[in-house]
């Protein structure tokens, strides 16, 4: 979890810089495609983060509850959020911005230090879950694809540009 690393009182420390946030079922935390650099805690409750697929459609991708992190691609700095994220009851999260963040690490490197660690173990998780989907996604699709040839033509591997390092002999002040 993202708190492992730390002591009781590096948790409250933490948590002082926080702002909590109560939501109802049905209300909107995070908005797809807006600008944001916190992120949040979910305290109490469940919250759906969901990709929007036009038409008034979306997709969940998952659903989270207490001791969960959300929003922090835009905490990292992507300027806009990736995705939406709605309560799906009763909600109390805690959003951190990253300005008192910051001036918490510039006060506590060692604390920030851990921080981050928990952020990156949480997103190299996700990271992996995410992995093992498209694995499977990609297995379901050759599944079927050879179930009904006509579904797909041959799969060709998408074509990259490649460098080519030694046309160019690199040369100091070039």
């Amino acid at each position: 979890m993202f708190f492992d690393d730390l002591t009781p009182t590096e948790i409250s420390r933490v948590e002082s810089i926080g702002k909590v946030r109560k939501y109802q079922r049905g209300d909107f935390i995070i908005h797809e495609g807006q600008t944001g650099s916190s992120f949040f805690l979910v305290i109490s409750g469940r919250v759906e983060v969901r990709k929007n697929l036009g038409d008034g459609k979306h997709r969940k991708l998952v659903e989270l509850g207490a001791c969960d992190l959300l929003g922090e691609v835009g905490f990292l700095g992507v300027i806009f959020r990736s995705a939406s994220v709605v309560a799906l009851s009763q909600a109390v999260l805690v959003e951190f911005e990253r300005d008192a963040f910051d001036r918490l690490v510039q006060d506590e490197p060692m604390l920030g230090l851990k921080v981050y660690r928990g952020m990156a173990r949480e997103l190299a998780q996700r990271l992996a879950r995410t992995d093992d989907e498209v694995k499977d996604t990609i297995l379901w699709a050759l599944r079927e694809s050879q179930r009904d040839p006509t579904l797909t033509g041959p799969v060709e591997p998408p074509t990259r540009p490649k460098l080519n390092l030694a046309a160019k002999p690199f040369t100091p002040g070039n």
